[in-house]
């Protein structure tokens, strides 16, 4: 499993040159299915770049049911994780089944629901085989939203939805009733950042084919 899609370059030069939101032309084409991972809550998108510029395909999302979501402690969370597998493989089904990549969040070493988050992503890599690659939220908000945020100047919700819908749409301005809220906006966060850097990887692999 790839462990990090972040390229310190990127970072690097964000910081040195100052940010510009992503245009369309700096994602790479591809289509990705995104999860933003929790035990009670998680988000899931699937997204497609092409010449014509970014589509949302799909969101939902995976729940575990009311009897699940009452049980507490170790033995509750193990539960959950039961649930949301069994959420996820459905998720992987149909159109998301073609997707050239699937992301979902890299565990923060600290800060809230980290357990959650990890236990969480323990089965999404379980439900794509270890496919599954990881994009550290933070990276992903320097890309999307301009800055990684921090305690005394954090990245809300409102700046991810602002940033997020530079490029989406909301379902409902197009009379879709798919759902729209801060989970599945953090998931397209991480679908993006995952084109944008997949982006950049071509180009590094084209100069590098071009040099040899």
């Amino acid at each position: 499993m790839k462990n990090q899609l972040s390229i310190a370059a990127v970072d690097r030069t964000v910081a040195r040159h100052g940010w510009r939101p992503p245009t369309v032309a700096d994602f790479a084409h591809a289509t990705v299915q995104a999860f933003d991972q929790a035990l009670a809550n998680t988000g899931m998108a699937l997204i497609k770049s092409n010449e014509s510029g970014i589509h949302l395909l799909a969101t939902a999302m995976i729940r575990p049911p009311v009897e699940v979501q009452s049980l507490k402690g170790t033995e509750g969370n193990y539960a959950k994780a039961d649930s949301l597998y069994a959420g996820l493989v459905r998720a992987r089904t149909g159109m998301a089944s073609t997707a050239d990549a699937v992301a979902f969040e890299r565990p923060p070493v600290k800060g809230m629901r980290v357990d959650s988050i990890s236990l969480a992503g323990r089965e999404v890599h379980r439900a794509t085989n270890g496919r599954a690659v990881l994009v550290d939220n933070r990276h992903a908000k320097a890309v999307i939203v301009g800055r990684a945020g921090n305690k005394d100047n954090p990245v809300a919700k409102a700046h991810v939805k602002e940033a997020v819908e530079r490029y989406i749409t909301p379902p409902a301005e197009r009379g879709l009733l798919m759902p729209w809220n801060e989970h599945i906006r953090d998931a397209v966060m991480l679908a993006l950042t995952w084109l944008y850097d997949e982006n950049k990887r071509r180009q590094q692999a084209a100069q590098l084919e071009v040099a040899a």
